[in-house]
């Protein structure tokens, strides 16, 4: 078992080498420390990360949910009604069901909504009494102070290092991805990465030298292919916009603290 596991260990270590940072967009301030960033990266496919880093101390996470899809918002539109600083796509769900339902629990402003997934691959990101983490669903339990939760799959990253995918028989497809990460003590991104694969994406983010605003700890992919966007909001009133290319069920929104 010992021998597998370095084999595992060397394997993630051989491939996190083949990728490696070309370039790297200067910071776009979106206030209260919050940080847009493009980053090129080359390897095995060329890929683009855009990224929002902030810290808890000065901002908050939300989940905001759209009813329907035929009165689904827009994230712009989400974003200035929510005050928020930056938004992106959440959990996967049911685009073909007359209800939209959310896969897995769904809780925002404390509004709850189906039931969770227990599953070894599916992680959540769950608000309690105000503070954001990223948590495995089968050590999740249930509180009447979660104010916000969204479950998604698979994870990426667990306590710094990749977490393998779940296994296909078929060859990994290069997609566009939405995911979410933390460093565990404050400090988080939202972003989308273009044309890569789900393990690729993990080395991808732990790779040194690619992350140098943080230190990844734990990373959760979010809902991507056609549901893939990001919307946010320089402080200086500039929006950029990766739009989704169809309506979604739940989006993640970053606000300033006591924004409400």
């Amino acid at each position: 078992m010992k021998l597998l596991l370095c084999l595992c260990l060397l394997t993630c270590s051989v491939r996190a080498q083949q990728w490696r940072l070309v370039s790297s967009s200067k910071a776009i301030s979106l206030g209260h420390g919050a940080e847009h960033v493009i980053k090129q990266i080359a390897g095995p496919a060329k890929a683009e990360l855009r990224l929002v880093f902030f810290d808890e101390k000065q901002c908050e996470l939300r989940v905001v949910v759209n009813a329907s899809q035929k009165t689904a918002s827009p994230f712009s539109s989400i974003g200035v009604a929510e005050k928020a600083l930056a938004v992106c796509n959440g959990g996967y769900f049911n685009p073909g069901s007359a209800e939209f339902s959310a896969v897995g629990l769904e809780i925002a402003h404390g509004v709850r909504s189906g039931k969770p997934v227990e599953d070894q691959w599916f992680g959540g990101l769950m608000v309690r009494q105000g503070r954001a983490s990223l948590v495995w669903s089968n050590d999740f339990q249930d509180a009447t102070d979660i104010s916000e939760f969204v479950q998604c799959s698979p994870w990426l990253v667990s306590e710094g290092r990749v977490w393998p995918v779940p296994p296909s028989k078929e060859p990994e497809p290069r997609n566009n991805r939405t995911f979410i990460m933390t460093d565990a003590a404050g400090r988080w991104a939202i972003g989308t990465c273009k044309r890569t694969g789900l393990l690729e994406l993990a080395h991808i983010l732990v790779t040194p030298g690619i992350i140098t605003e943080m230190k990844v700890n734990r990373a959760l992919n979010l809902d991507g292919g056609p549901s893939t966007g990001l919307w946010c909001r320089s402080a200086d009133g500039r929006e950029y916009f990766e739009k989704p290319g169809w309506a979604v069920r739940n989006a993640i929104v970053i606000t300033p603290r006591n924004s409400k």
